[in-house]
């Protein structure tokens, strides 16, 4: 499904949106879901008239399972390089969980059978990637990233969420692992003063303002 220009949304994929944005030089794919995914991403590209050897990146907004579950085997079938924020490229590679909700999340990971994928590039804020800038935005994760293309569209995982209607939604605090920080970085991306919004889970978001109500204070 066409969501803005140049950029498709992976119909079907399971928990988290995933994104194939279209260039001269290919396809980055950027977040893939829980594991099953693969080939509903790879029929996608088809349905583009290119093909696995096309995808020149697999980008990661961050490493929860809801995105990263299907990179591997995605990167089996093309080949390609897998990104990730410097911050949770470790955590992708297997050297530690955050303590927070660290026992669960060891849990989560072996039911679902994601094993470490050792990163291929790792990104910072400023960074280009397929004709998007890199732009941290922790709190979600320590790693976070948002990508931002020049005519204001935003792909930003789950610093920032949509609900089914087009409206904005904040970072969820209780899978945050700094829910202040999250809120900070979800108001920092509003006041880049998006165009549109591709977020992590639920619809787009056109044109948010900073005075939403989904990114005020709590209590407030």
């Amino acid at each position: 499904m066409r969501v803005a220009d140049g950029v498709e949304k992976v119909e079907g994929t399971r928990v988290g949106n995933a994104y194939l944005c279209l260039g001269e030089d290919g396809v980055l794919v950027v977040d893939t879901g829980m594991p099953g995914n693969a080939g509903r991403i790879l029929r996608a590209i088809e349905r583009l008239d290119r093909g696995p050897r096309d995808v020149r990146v697999i980008v990661l907004t961050h490493w929860h399972p809801d995105h990263i579950g299907s990179a591997a085997a995605l990167q089996r079938a093309t080949g390609a390089p897998v990104a990730i924020g410097a911050f949770d490229a470790p955590v992708l590679a297997g050297h530690g969980l955050p303590a927070r909700g660290r026992r669960a999340m060891r849990l989560i990971l072996a039911i679902l059978r994601i094993h470490a994928i050792e990163p291929d590039l790792v990104l910072r804020t400023g960074d280009g990637v397929g004709g998007w800038e890199v732009v941290d935005v922790p709190g979600h994760t320590a790693g976070s990233i948002a990508l931002r293309r020049g005519d204001g569209v935003v792909i930003t995982g789950d610093a920032l969420l949509g609900d089914g209607h087009g409206r904005l939604r904040g970072p969820d605090p209780g899978l945050s692992l700094d829910p202040a920080q999250a809120r900070a970085s979800a108001r920092s991306i509003v006041a880049l003063g998006p165009s549109l919004v591709l977020p992590g889970h639920g619809s787009p978001v056109r044109s948010p303002r900073p005075t939403d109500p989904a990114l005020a204070e709590p209590g407030r």
